[in-house]
């Protein structure tokens, strides 16, 4: 192998490990919730897989204050319990561990959910 496409090499490794680091230490809400077109709920982890709405969330708490991100992808203002996000619009928000509860319209059946932060 020259030494020019050595280095290439070695700089490429560098740059992808870097990238990498960075992607995994980057700070990420505890909870992501969205909320798609129609007003339908999901959960969404750290792979960008979804969920339904569940009428119960629970929250691995992340330190004193907890992120949580709502993304509103729908057309209309929506209301998830404590948090609310405009149509369009991303939101976040910082929780204290405890139990909240409040009304929510992605749920059309019992428009209550209910956050357990622990």
């Amino acid at each position: 192998m020259s030494e020019g496409l050595r280095r290439g090499v070695t700089a490429a490794g560098v740059v992808v490990l870097t990238a990498l680091g960075v992607w995994w230490a980057w700070p990420r809400p505890a909870l992501e919730l969205r909320v798609e077109l129609g007003g339908r709920g999901v959960v969404v982890d750290h792979w960008g897989n979804t969920t339904p709405l569940p009428d119960t969330i629970f929250v691995r708490a992340t330190g004193r204050a907890t992120k949580i991100r709502l993304v509103n992808r729908d057309t209309t203002f929506q209301n998830l319990g404590l948090f609310s996000a405009p149509a369009g619009s991303v939101r976040n928000y910082r929780v204290l561990p405890g139990v909240f509860a409040g009304f929510c319209s992605a749920h059309a059946a019992s428009k209550t959910i209910t956050y357990v932060v622990q």
